[in-house]
């Protein structure tokens, strides 16, 4: 508000019970009613404009200055919340690629390490594999030797006593030999 349209308003508030006694002009009366009017009306105005309008006027100019202080103070906010809700949705968005990054990782070295013990398997199975055979190899070799030993020992035995006489330890060994080689030789 203006100090004028305060002034305004003072004057009609004045006004108002004079107009209120029913004249209709309300400058009726002697001229020394209307100095005396117009005297009562200046220091009024003055009283008024000194003690009151000022502090009206600067309490007004406060709030007004305060309101807009405190909008750009909200206006201030609102940016750095956008802000922070801005530089928080990106650092959500790189902890998800990251997450998905790490999980893509894990699938990828638990798949590699899948494969890896499958092979690993696989090669113990065939080491197994080769190993008892090689096992059941050496356990036939060894039981038909023996196997042959023990035949060239009996049909030493059995040609003595259809022979009826006993072979020497020498005649026995070169059977037994013969009968060796005589089996390897049939067996390649």
């Amino acid at each position: 508000m203006t100090q004028l349209s305060l002034a305004t308003d003072s004057l009609w508030a004045l006004a108002g019970p004079v107009l209120a006694a029913g004249d209709a002009n309300p400058f009726a009366g002697t001229i020394y009613q209307a100095i005396a009017a117009a005297t009562v009306f200046l220091v009024v105005f003055v009283v008024l404009k000194t003690k009151a309008w000022g502090p009206i006027l600067k309490g007004l100019q406060d709030r007004e200055n305060k309101i807009k202080d405190d909008l750009e103070a909200a206006e201030r906010a609102n940016k750095d919340a956008h802000a922070n809700l801005k530089a928080y949705q990106e650092q959500l968005n790189d902890a998800q690629a990251e997450a998905k990054r790490i999980i893509d990782q894990a699938k990828s070295d638990a798949a590699k390490v899948g494969a890896q013990m499958r092979e690993q398997t696989q090669s113990e199975i065939t080491m197994m594999r080769t190993q008892v055979q090689r096992d059941i190899q050496n356990a036939k070799d060894q039981a038909v030797k023996q196997l042959v030993e023990e035949v060239g020992l009996l049909s030493t035995q059995i040609a003595g006593k259809i022979l009826k006489r006993e072979l020497r330890p020498e005649d026995q060994a070169a059977l037994v030999r013969d009968s060796i080689e005589q089996y390897n030789a049939a067996k390649n």
